[in-house]
């Protein structure tokens, strides 16, 4: 056998040995569990009586916050922020938030209509939703359940004259019941709805407050 054979028939050796050392190092992976924030259709209220009038209004922009946006869970420790482990929305938040804006609007029996850019329909108002805080904070501690915060500002405007008809800020709070995915996953709904609630109900006014004539 020549060096050169040898010395490949070692280096083959020590790769070999080098990838078996990597796949028995690698942690098993968990897979990551998914939740929704959306509300239950069945627990929904039901739609306003047919042939009571609503004004429509459309979505007029917005913003949410660009790292809760996305499909994992974010959480905040202090200055620090970090991503839930094992534990994904089943869609991004941002998308999710949407969906359940429009079931709100759908199940509500005010004055407000949602439509959404596309879609049939004259509007009168246009409505801005922007989300600054979407996280659950561990404000005590990491081993403690964390609380569910929410801030967002909502504005209703007069397509006619882009006059601002009502415009609100809110913040949410929920404490979940203990430190673990479902948990927390249960207090951001709970949060969502209270702040879809509040959302809806600017609207209302906004549109009860600056009618188009």
């Amino acid at each position: 056998m020549t060096l050169t054979q040898t010395l490949s028939r070692l280096t083959a050796g020590i790769a070999t040995l080098i990838l078996a050392g990597c796949i028995t190092l690698l942690p098993d992976t968990q897979p990551a569990q998914l939740y929704r924030f959306t509300p239950d259709p069945g627990a929904l209220p039901a739609v306003s009586a047919a042939g009571t009038a609503r004004t429509a209004l459309i979505r007029a922009g917005g913003s949410f916050h660009p790292a809760a946006a996305g499909d994992r869970i974010l959480t905040a420790e202090g200055a620090e922020a970090a991503y839930l482990a094992n534990a994904r929305w089943t869609q991004s938040a941002s998308v999710l938030f949407d969906q359940a804006l429009v079931a709100a609007f759908a199940a509500s029996p005010g004055n407000a209509r949602l439509i959404m850019p596309g879609e049939l329909g004259r509007p009168i108002f246009g409505l801005r939703v922007d989300v600054s805080r979407f996280e659950a904070d561990y404000d005590q501690g990491s081993r403690a359940a964390p609380e569910v915060r929410i801030d967002l500002h909502v504005v209703v405007t007069r397509l006619r004259d882009q006059k601002v008809v009502q415009e609100q800020s809110f913040s949410v709070r929920r404490r979940a019941s203990e430190n673990r995915g479902g948990a927390i996953a249960e207090a951001f709904r709970e949060a969502a709805a209270e702040a879809l609630g509040s959302i809806v109900r600017t609207a209302d006014e906004g549109v009860a407050a600056g009618p188009a004539a």
